[in-house]
């Protein structure tokens, strides 16, 4: 015998539908009809209770896009950092963590949005809010916000069970 004798055995490999064995969960998102109300839960969830992740920083945000020239000492809006706020998805999961909503003028979300603003003009007033919108949030009970029509919105909040007082 000059040449070895080599056997090879390939056995059958079974494999499971892949379609069958995922199963694909899709995330539902709290739904905002406005702007200021979705800025004043983004407070509550990226930087007060660091559970909406990564937290958005606007001086991170102005390198990473060079591209667009941010001014981080401006003292008007900016509007890509809004633009990203406006299409920031917020999980379902986290509405039982809002507890209280705090507006104030020197919230971060706000700082991010107008480096320099002063707080002395209207724009981040929550002046609309939906019946909706707070029903998303069941542990939400209590809510210190800006406003220029507190008497509309407070009568929203009292038909949603929580307690709101004006900044």
């Amino acid at each position: 015998m000059r040449d070895p004798l080599t056997i090879s055995y390939y056995p059958e490999i079974k494999r499971k539908s892949q379609k069958s064995s995922q199963k694909v969960v899709q995330e539902k998102y709290l739904h905002f009809d406005n702007l200021n109300f979705k800025l004043a839960i983004i407070q509550v969830l990226m930087y007060d209770l660091e559970i909406l992740k990564p937290a958005f920083d606007i001086y991170n945000f102005a390198e990473e896009f060079s591209e667009l020239d941010i001014d981080t000492e401006s003292t008007e809006l900016i509007e890509p950092a809004l633009d990203y706020f406006k299409n920031l998805q917020i999980p379902q999961k986290y509405a039982n963590q809002v507890k209280e909503i705090d507006m104030d003028g020197g919230n971060e979300i706000f700082m991010n949005l107008i480096p320099q603003w002063d707080g002395e003009d209207d724009i981040f007033d929550l002046n609309e809010v939906s019946l909706a919108e707070l029903k998303q949030f069941p542990n939400l009970k209590q809510a210190s916000i800006m406003t220029s029509n507190f008497d509309k919105i407070n009568e929203i909040f009292v038909k949603a069970d929580i307690d709101a007082e004006l900044f």
